[in-house]
């Protein structure tokens, strides 16, 4: 989506005014507004002012609003009883017609709408990074898939040992419930309704996080990882929606995400009378105590992760915390303070996720 803004708009952070479709910036403005020390100290000042209307230097009427936190200017404008017609015709003299006097309600209006537009562009650009996110891997294990079968065929033509044939065969098994899996995570973030309507099934944990492990041991080979399950029985079956599948994937694909090449995985299941516990460890970035409560936000990514890697959206532990909420499972996230390696000039400790299933 492109910017659309009706009137003259600044820029936070930038230094320059973008013009608006319905008022155009005047060229005066254009001219001298990134240059000029008096119009640098007047939007600096505003960046910082309460939601209002304020006159610039040179006469011109500037609305701050905010969205979400954040502070946006309209400006260059002619507010009713808000601008000082001595200074601001001359600037606009040869343009005057483009430069109606504006209501103080209808100011308002055009930030309503902006406020509007801007809401549905960042929903719009996270849809579309999480869409691409999601079809890159699709493109992915869809040339393994096409990698494997391929092997089959020729180890097929060629007679081979059928262990060969029979371990390609369980790859693109994997491949095919991996893909599922991904698409799945798309529907939970984009269209949980769909997820929601359906009934629960029998599931049972230790074999999903079994399945999990085994179509992410090739991932975790590339860095050495090694994938380590305890547990002294292979559990009850559960009831759980068909997403519960999405949840040990989230887990050890972050877990392998932000490992230290050669570290290792734990995962440790128990199961009591009421509840069964799974407890995922591994060394990882520090997770600040300022920033646990927030992993949890669509969108939120630790300090220590961004300066890691930019491979990730914020949203795995967002989704995480929706499917235990669907399926009535208790979640708890914790970083240790306390500084085990350091890494890329990152600190790193033991960084764990409790589940506890009701049965």
């Amino acid at each position: 989506m492109d910017e659309f803004n009706l009137v003259p708009i600044y820029r936070n952070g930038i230094g320059e005014i973008t013009t608006g479709i319905d008022i155009p910036i005047p060229e005066y403005c254009r001219n001298n507004c990134s240059e000029n020390k008096k119009c640098i100290e007047y939007y600096r000042k505003l960046e910082n002012a309460e939601v209002g209307l304020y006159q610039c230097p040179y006469g011109f009427s500037s609305y701050v609003f905010e969205i979400e936190g954040d502070k946006f200017i309209f400006s260059c404008l002619r507010v009713e009883k808000h601008y000082d017609r001595n200074k601001l015709m001359p600037k606009i003299k040869d343009e005057s017609k483009e430069y109606r006097e504006l209501s103080i309600l209808s100011v308002k209006k055009y930030a309503e709408a902006y406020k509007e537009y801007f809401v549905s562009k960042n929903k719009y650009d996270k849809y579309k990074t999480f869409v691409d996110d999601i079809f890159h891997d699709v493109r992915k294990f869809n040339q393994q898939i096409k990698i494997k079968s391929d092997k089959i065929y020729n180890k097929a033509q060629q007679h081979r040992r059928l262990g060969d044939i029979l371990e390609a065969t369980k790859s693109i098994q994997q491949l095919g419930w991996f893909l599922t899996v991904r698409l799945n995570n798309h529907d939970f973030i984009y269209n949980e309704a769909l997820l929601k309507a359906d009934v629960k099934s029998s599931y049972n944990i230790y074999r999903i996080i079994d399945k999990v492990k085994k179509c992410l041991k090739e991932r975790a080979e590339q860095k050495n990882i090694k994938i380590e399950m305890n547990s002294k029985y292979q559990c009850r079956n559960m009831q759980a929606y068909d997403c519960i599948e999405l949840l040990p994937y989230i887990f050890l694909d972050n877990a392998i995400k932000y490992s230290i090449c050669g570290e290792k995985i734990h995962i440790n299941i128990e199961e009591g009378k009421e509840y069964q516990h799974v407890n995922i460890s591994s060394l990882g970035p520090i997770v600040y105590e300022r920033e646990i409560s927030k992993l949890i936000e669509q969108g939120y990514r630790s300090e220590n992760a961004i300066n890691l890697t930019e491979d990730g959206m914020g949203i795995g532990l967002y989704t995480a915390k929706c499917i235990c909420d669907l399926n009535d499972i208790k979640l708890e996230i914790a970083s240790a303070q306390d500084v085990v390696r350091k890494y890329r000039n990152i600190e790193y400790t033991e960084f764990s996720v409790d589940i506890w299933i009701k049965l």
